[in-house]
C-alpha cells in the first residue's frame, strides 16, 4: 500500500514539474539527447555510471515525458523520444551494461595509473596538498574532475571497441564475400560440366551414325580403288620397263 502511494505521489510531482516546463526547455533536451556520445547509454539518460537499474527507469520516465511527441514540437522530438528508449533498454539488459561498465573499469584503471605516475614525478606538492586537504583517492574519483576525466576516457575506449568491432565485421563479409564468390564459381564449373556431358551425351547417336557411315563408305573405296598398272618386265621393247638388275 505504501509503494503504491509513493508511486501515485511522484505522478503528481511529475505533471506539476512537467507543466512548468517551458518549450524551450523540451527543444534543448531534445538537442541535448541528439548530441549526446552515440555509444554511451548513460549520458543519453544523464546518469553516473553506478546508477541501479531502477534509477535508470526512472529518469528514462521523466526525460521521455518531457520529449514525448505529444508534448513536445520539436521537429525531431520522435527522434530523441526513440533514442531515449533505446538507452533504457541497452542499461536494462544486462550485457549490454556490463560491457559498458567494463569498459568504464578500463577507464579508470588507466586514469589511476596516470595519476599514479603524476604523483611520483611531483611527490613533494602532490602528496602534502592531498593530505593537508583530506583527500582520498576515493574521494577524488568523486570529484567532478575525474568524473569529466572518466566519462571522455569511457568515451575514448568505446570508441576504440567500436572501431575494432567495426573492422572485424569488415573482414568477415569481406570473407563471407570471397566464399560466396567461390561458391558460385564453382557452381557455374559444375553447371558448365553438366552442360557440356548433356550435349555430348544428346549427340551421340548422331556421332554412332556418322562412324558408320565412314565405315561404309571406306569399305566401298576399297572395291573400286584404282591401282597402278602392273610393270611387264617381260616385254624388253618398252621403253618403260624395269629390267631385273643381275647379282653377283
Amino acid at each position: 500500500m505504501g509503494e503504491s502511494n509513493r508511486s501515485v505521489d511522484e505522478d503528481l510531482l511529475l505533471k506539476e514539474f512537467f507543466a512548468e516546463v517551458s518549450e524551450v526547455e523540451r527543444d534543448n533536451e531534445v538537442v541535448r539527447i541528439l548530441s549526446c556520445f552515440k555509444l554511451n547509454a548513460f549520458e543519453f539518460l544523464k546518469l553516473p555510471f553506478d546508477s541501479s537499474p531502477e534509477d535508470v527507469k526512472k529518469q528514462y520516465r521523466k526525460l521521455s515525458l518531457m520529449v514525448h511527441p505529444d508534448k513536445c514540437k520539436h521537429p525531431q522530438a520522435k527522434e530523441a523520444f526513440g533514442v531515449l528508449a533505446k538507452a533504457q533498454q541497452q542499461l536494462l539488459d544486462q550485457q549490454e551494461r556490463d560491457y559498458i561498465l567494463s569498459q568504464v573499469t578500463a577507464a579508470k584503471e588507466e586514469l589511476r595509473a596516470k595519476r599514479k605516475k603524476q604523483l611520483k614525478k611531483d611527490t613533494a606538492s602532490k602528496l602534502k596538498s592531498l593530505v593537508d586537504e583530506g583527500k582520498s583517492e576515493k574521494e577524488y574519483e568523486q570529484s567532478e574532475e575525474f568524473q569529466q576525466e572518466l566519462k571522455l576516457k569511457v568515451r575514448e575506449l568505446l570508441t576504440e571497441q567500436e572501431w575494432r568491432r567495426r573492422k572485424m565485421a569488415m573482414r568477415i563479409s569481406e570473407e563471407e564475400g570471397r566464399l560466396k564468390k567461390d561458391e558460385e564459381e564453382q557452381k557455374e564449373m559444375w553447371k558448365r560440366k553438366r552442360e557440356h556431358e548433356e550435349q555430348w551425351e544428346g549427340t551421340r547417336e548422331k556421332r554412332v551414325s556418322s562412324w558408320r557411315d565412314f565405315m561404309k563408305s571406306g569399305k566401298k573405296s576399297k572395291k573400286g580403288e584404282l591401282r597402278p598398272p602392273k610393270l611387264k618386265t617381260e616385254d624388253p621393247n618398252k621403253s618403260y620397263v624395269q629390267r631385273p638388275v643381275k647379282r653377283g
